[in-house]
């Protein structure tokens, strides 16, 4: 008897645990968790065996790239306006004076006078230019006595302007020298100052 009874008791006390198994055996806890990479935990826990299942779910994360294009300007260059009249420049440009030196020898002439040689020559044409110095040397011995001048016409006047002599005929470094000028003659002629006709058909043109 008493072993029936405690068998009864047994089953009872089975039969309560059973229920309480079904019951607890529904889901008691069921989270999700995001973290910070987009990751989600999803966790199980059943009751009574307190097992835990653990499921990761990966949500792929887009990244969205957006290029902008700044377009720059530059800078407008200011445009200066002179006002008034226009200054008017000028160029001075001087040129270095020239000497250029003439040879003065004495020869006969054809009907057997004496006459002024240049550079070797009678009768000689010389061009010259203004703002040059020509020199005509009479260093040569042949010279002595023969000073030679200028004249605006054959066997005219002596032409000074300009015109500097220096030394004494005949001997080294005498010279008569005339600066060509705007104011200069167009035509001057060779004469002699002690002598008539030595000038021959020499001539001195500007140009």
């Amino acid at each position: 008897m008493t072993r029936k009874v405690f068998s009864l008791v047994f089953i009872f006390f089975c039969c309560g645990s059973a229920e309480n198994l079904n019951n607890n055996s529904t889901v008691l806890q069921s989270g999700i968790e995001m973290n910070e990479s987009s990751t989600s935990t999803s966790t199980t826990t059943f009751a009574p065996f307190s097992t835990t299942f653990t499921q990761t779910i990966t949500i792929p994360t887009t990244t969205t790239s957006t290029t902008v294009y700044i377009a720059i300007q530059p800078p407008e260059t200011p445009v200066t306006t002179a006002s008034g009249p226009i200054p008017t420049l000028s160029t001075t440009t001087t040129v270095p004076q020239t000497t250029i030196d003439v040879v003065v020898t004495v020869g006969l002439g054809g009907s057997g006078q004496s006459v002024y040689l240049l550079n070797g020559s009678q009768n000689t044409i010389l061009n010259v230019v203004s703002g040059n110095k020509y020199r005509f040397d009479q260093s040569d011995s042949s010279n002595s006595n023969h000073p030679l001048r200028f004249s605006e016409s054959q066997e005219g006047s002596e032409y000074s302007t300009n015109v500097t002599s220096s030394g004494v005929p005949g001997n080294s470094g005498s010279y008569v020298e005339i600066e060509i000028t705007s104011n200069t003659p167009n035509k001057l002629y060779l004469i002699c100052l002690n002598h008539f006709g030595m000038g021959g058909n020499s001539e001195i043109i500007k140009n």
